[in-house]
């Protein structure tokens, strides 16, 4: 029985990339694991997407990235293709080469049919916001595409305090990323990209009253944020992955209406099952709940129907 859930952080490894894609569950997995994991839990459905790239992929050229980027969409594509009431897809834009990368949109979205695409909150030493990334957000805005946004570690991070990155980099990253963002006035001059972040957003909820305070003292923000920093905030999406607990989810709540909140797994790095209970222990109503588990998604994703 498919079930009735819907997991939008959900990863992917076409079986001749894993060696570049690091270790761990990249090893193993297969089609069929996600299957088996989704049935097993209920989860009708799950958007594929990129994890976390790793930092080395900046330092390759643009040709690198092309057929790499590519491999990647065609394979996630195939899985669609294959059940396409269990899987949408989110196409990986590597954003570092701009020409290759606006190729990459019409391909995933006119021939691959992908409901989304996925970017890094990084790209090695330059953040979403820079200007050189303007002609790729305002074709993804033409196209009122959805973006999901995962987290990696820049260079000036990596092996920081000797502690694995997902600890402190991913969380400080993913605050970094929206903050570009914001401040580059991509929000504002994107209005019709549905923005999508993992993990809670990172630290981001935790720092609102000290990024409110500092931004109330800044001049010129109106033009980014007519109506403050946290009614932008609130506009944004973002996934349960690694915060399906009553602390993180709480931050977040306080920050965005539940209309925003979607589950998110992290399989195969993250268990769906305990996502799902610790989700089901934060208190929420079973109408905030059903929204979380599926209502959400479909509003952006309805492929995900299942």
């Amino acid at each position: 029985m498919a079930g009735h859930r819907i997991d939008v952080h959900h990863h992917f490894y076409p079986p001749d990339l894993k060696d570049v894609l690091g270790g761990g569950p990249t090893k193993t997995w297969t089609p069929q694991s996600s299957l088996n994991e989704m049935d097993a839990n209920e989860i009708a459905s799950v958007a594929l997407s990129a994890s976390s790239i790793p930092t080395d992929w900046w330092r390759q050229d643009a040709a690198w990235l092309r057929k790499t980027s590519r491999r990647f969409n065609e394979y996630g594509a195939e899985m669609v293709k294959d059940k396409p009431g269990r899987f949408a897809l989110f196409a990986f834009l590597s954003m570092k080469d701009v020409e290759g990368t606006l190729d990459e949109i019409e391909y995933a979205f006119d021939t691959l049919k992908a409901d989304g695409v996925g970017i890094s909150t990084n790209f090695g030493d330059e953040w979403p916001g820079d200007a050189r990334f303007v002609p790729i957000f305002d074709e993804l805005n033409r196209r009122k595409a959805l973006v999901y946004v995962h987290p990696t570690v820049p260079f000036c991070c990596e092996g920081l305090l000797g502690l694995s990155s997902s600890l402190i980099e991913y969380p400080q990253d993913t605050c970094r990323a929206m903050l570009s963002l914001l401040f580059s006035g991509t929000f504002k001059r994107c209005r019709d990209i549905r923005f999508v972040f993992c993990h809670a957003g990172g630290v981001l909820p935790s720092l609102t009253g000290r990024i409110e305070w500092g931004t109330e003292r800044m001049k010129d923000f109106s033009a980014l944020a007519p109506d403050g920093y946290r009614a932008e905030i609130a506009r944004l999406h973002f996934d349960t992955a690694t915060a399906a607990n009553p602390i993180s989810l709480g931050a977040l709540r306080a920050v965005v209406p539940v209309s925003q909140i979607m589950y998110g797994s992290d399989f195969p790095y993250g268990n769906i099952r305990s996502n799902l209970e610790g989700l089901h222990n934060c208190g929420l109503s079973k109408g905030d709940l059903a929204a979380i588990e599926r209502d959400n998604a479909l509003r952006l994703v309805p492929r995900l129907k299942g």
